[in-house]
């Protein structure tokens, strides 16, 4: 029997979904621990690109929850999915809150998180959390990644078919007994502590490591020939909600030409809903584009001038945390324009020479940075050369990846 001391790690979605899990995973497996990650298998292309971001020789990788036709019965999704809508309803219609809201078989993934009895088990995402409070009642040692404020990441109709009441239960037990808990901003790190009466969680950013920006394949595939100074935006969906209407103001304002490329799946008619308010008359282009896999994303945001970060202030998660994008746009060595909420404001404090905020709702304000970066070359240029800086000195896993490592070997 190995004597490596075993962790593993809960979390819900698809590795590559997930960057923060794989990197956690990655550095641990190097640092000499037994690393299990169990989740939910969704889609078969996803589980392949998975595989491709961990080394599975030696991290055990398992589906408790498989929902891939053809890998499991059909029955057997049908009943996981059902269950999870009606407990959604239930929350949405009769504010009546049950766990089965919060993901897919919560009895039959803590059933296997207690068998493979870990010396530490890593709780990521919602049904995680509620799984690591249940493992410290049954007196296992538990450590919490709060990637989101889950309680206060929805709002609207979304929020409602959530078991908010629930995950403020289970969070402030998780943030009072949790051995160890990490956020990704010192914004949301103080939040969390008010919230729930406890010690501020530690702060790990979304950050990559350095190795992604070496990596590049000097492909043009965004841009092709193209000269025109262009913006990247992206996110797994393009759709409301997203910051990108204020965009579409701010560029009616610009002189210059320039490109937008938006980087996501589009959901419901919003290509078309965008493109009707999108000031093409001034000379700009829209471009779409699919999503690629995580190890190409910083290639095709290092073919840019600029990446945007259009975080809304609600809800209030939103306004808090550090996203994945303003990291990755400075790892590529882009300049970052950022709306302002608090989270980003922590990033522009340390970086203020590489990212140009502007206040979501005043799109003179966004078009003045655009157009300062389109006509001031020198600055653009500098902005690109600290971005690369920062990203070696402070915002990279290379950096804080060994804050982590410090962490779980003082409480494993």
């Amino acid at each position: 029997m190995s004597g490596k001391k075993r962790i593993c790690i809960l979390t819900q979605s698809h590795l590559c979904r997930n960057p923060r899990v794989v990197k956690e995973a990655n550095a641990l497996n190097e640092a000499g621990y037994d690393v299990t990650i169990l989740t939910t298998f969704a889609l078969d292309k996803l589980l392949k690109e998975d595989k491709t971001l961990i080394n599975t020789r030696e991290i055990n990788y398992k589906g408790i929850i498989n929902l891939i036709p053809g890998q499991a019965s059909g029955w057997s999704i049908l009943k996981h999915r059902l269950v999870k809508r009606l407990a959604e309803e239930l929350a949405g219609r009769f504010n009546i809150e049950t766990i089965s809201a919060a993901g897919y078989g919560y009895c039959k993934n803590l059933r296997g998180a207690k068998a493979e009895n870990a010396d530490l088990y890593i709780c990521h995402e919602e049904i995680s959390t509620i799984m690591g409070c249940k493992l410290i009642e049954a007196g296992y040692k538990v450590a919490f990644d709060f990637e989101d404020w889950y309680s206060h990441a929805f709002s609207g109709e979304s929020g409602k078919r959530r078991p908010s009441k629930l995950f403020e239960k289970y969070e402030k037990y998780a943030l009072k007994h949790g051995l160890l808990c990490y956020t990704t901003s010192h914004s949301l790190s103080s939040a969390l502590a008010e919230f729930a009466g406890s010690e501020k969680p530690r702060v790990l950013n979304n950050v990559f490591p350095l190795a992604e920006r070496n990596q590049n394949d000097h492909l043009n595939k965004d841009k092709g020939g193209s000269t025109v100074f262009s913006i990247h935006w992206y996110s797994q969906t393009i759709g409301p909600d997203r910051g990108l209407e204020i965009v579409a103001k701010a560029l009616a304002l610009v002189p210059n030409p320039v490109e937008l490329h938006l980087r996501g799946l589009l959901t419901g008619n919003y290509k078309a809903e965008f493109e009707g308010v999108f000031p093409y008359n001034k000379g700009h282009k829209l471009i779409f584009h699919d999503l690629v896999p995580h190890l190409e994303l910083t290639s095709r945001i290092m073919e840019h001038d600029v990446g945007l970060a259009s975080e809304l202030y609600e809800p209030v998660n939103r306004n808090l945390t550090i996203v994945n994008k303003i990291m990755q746009y400075l790892l590529a060595g882009i300049a970052v324009i950022a709306s302002d909420t608090d989270g980003q404001k922590e990033v522009a404090g340390k970086a203020p020479e590489s990212v140009f905020l502007y206040s979501q709702n005043n799109p003179e304000q966004l078009a003045k940075q655009i157009s300062l970066l389109v006509s001031d070359h020198e600055k653009l240029e500098f902005a690109r050369k600290t971005a690369l800086r920062i990203s070696e000195e402070y915002f990279c896993w290379d950096v804080q990846k060994s804050w982590l490592l410090g962490w779980i070997k003082n409480i494993i």
